[in-house]
């Protein structure tokens, strides 16, 4: 009688402990989703603000690109006498006055759920994606801008004896830079059409 009771009890202990780690897994599992999904719309809220700061960014780059075109292909002459007349290369003249870029890309969202770990919880085709995403933009503006920002702070950019050789190597940076621009909308567009589906 006594076994009985004992195998009994056992099993009523082993049952309550494999209930109460089953329950805690379930608390677990329902925490880490609920970090997940304010990660992923901390992620889309980014993509979606970058992808509107890029839109900006690429009109202005385009119609500085179409500009040195224009004199690299000797149709504005006018604007490259106005040049020509400075003591210096003035990007105010190729850019409209208005500054290169005039708000920058975040990574905050992204780098935040990989230092916290969460990124562990996203499927492998929400990493790969967001992992493209990230990288083109780090690309863009750590090596593409950079490049352009390189090219006119050199001193020699600035002799205005250079000015032709230097125009084409502003014409072929900014055709990078739009090309890069037009790739990164198209992915945004990919990442936040995926953020819709799921």
């Amino acid at each position: 009688m006594n076994l009985k009771k004992y195998i009994a009890e056992s099993l009523l202990i082993v049952f309550s402990v494999l209930f109460a780690l089953f329950i805690n897994k379930l608390f677990d599992d329902h925490k880490t989703e609920q970090r997940k999904q304010i990660a992923l719309e901390s992620i889309q809220k980014e993509l979606n603000r970058n992808n509107d700061i890029l839109t900006e960014w690429k009109t202005h780059h385009i119609a500085i690109r179409d500009r040195i075109t224009a004199l690299v292909e000797k149709q504005n002459d006018s604007l490259k006498n106005i040049l020509l007349a400075s003591s210096y290369l003035d990007l105010g003249l190729l850019s409209d006055q208005q500054s290169l870029i005039n708000d920058i890309l975040s990574d905050t969202a992204w780098e935040s759920a990989k230092t916290t770990g969460i990124i562990e919880a996203f499927n492998f085709e929400q990493i790969e994606l967001l992992t493209k995403v990230y990288t083109m933009q780090e690309t863009l503006t750590n090596k593409t801008l950079m490049n352009i920002l390189d090219l006119y702070f050199s001193a020699e950019t600035h002799d205005m004896k250079n000015l032709d050789a230097t125009l084409i190597q502003l014409q072929l940076r900014f055709w990078e830079l739009t090309g890069q621009e037009e790739l990164m909308n198209y992915l945004y567009d990919e990442a936040l059409k995926k953020f819709e589906e799921n």
